[in-house]
């Protein structure tokens, strides 16, 4: 089965909880060469990651029922190498922070990166699209809703999933000069160009002058898990 039908074959039998073994095998046994292959469009090769974080994501929470409110507990969900891909073993951080993130360091809020990551890696990443982190599930009360992404959908998919979040997550005050916006624009300001380019994103999502919001306050992130959050669009 080609590379991305089958991270959207298990993103859907997560969703539907029916058996994702068979698909999990066929991840493992993929040739790496082959996944090469199937993954040389840098657009199919983010939506794969995309798919699998999120499957993936939701995967490990059934197996190990995880507690979210434990800082030390959430850094080794996110950063044990539990999936095997192609005969190599990722984290979620390494699909996230280093194929989606372009080899970013995580804690770095987007302005480092690794000098010396994997072959795997630097043959798989993709270039940063800051619009992943209105695509990628965590598992969390606070992240963003699951959809099924393709590769000739994507860039739509990615605007719908932007627009969403912003809407669900910005809430501007009454002068519109300050916006309380959730703490992923905190823990990754590098990836949306610092806090000029947070404003800028929010002011042209809600058509004000840029120069009127003047202020970002970052809300609590709601770690309480919330397994299943699919989106109905």
């Amino acid at each position: 089965m080609n590379s991305v039908i089958l991270s959207q074959q298990l993103l859907l039998a997560i969703k539907t909880n029916t058996s994702s073994e068979l698909f999990i095998q066929e991840l493992e046994r993929k040739p790496a060469r082959i996944l090469y292959e199937e993954l040389m469009n840098e657009n199919r090769r983010k939506i794969y990651w995309i798919n699998l974080y999120n499957a993936f994501v939701q995967w490990l929470i059934q197996k190990q029922t995880p507690d979210f409110s434990n800082r030390l507990n959430r850094i080794n969900f996110f950063s044990g190498r539990k999936i095997n891909l192609s005969g190599t073993l990722l984290s979620l951080n390494d699909i996230e922070h280093g194929m989606l993130r372009n080899s970013s360091i995580w804690w770095s809020m987007g302005y480092l990166q690794k000098m010396m990551p994997s072959n795997f890696e630097k043959q798989l990443r993709v270039p940063l699209d800051f619009r992943i982190h209105f695509a990628l599930n965590c598992g969390a009360v606070s992240c963003p809703a699951i959809s099924f992404y393709s590769p000739d959908e994507s860039d739509q998919q990615l605007n719908n999933a932007m627009k969403t979040f912003l809407d669900q997550e910005v809430i501007l005050n009454n002068d519109r000069s300050s916006a309380k916006v959730s703490s992923i624009f905190k823990w990754y300001r590098g990836d949306f160009g610092g806090q000029a380019g947070i404003i800028q994103l929010i002011s042209n999502h809600y058509g004000i002058n840029r120069n009127q919001l003047r202020k970002l306050i970052f809300k609590p992130y709601d770690w309480n898990i919330s397994p299943g959050n699919f989106s109905v669009l």
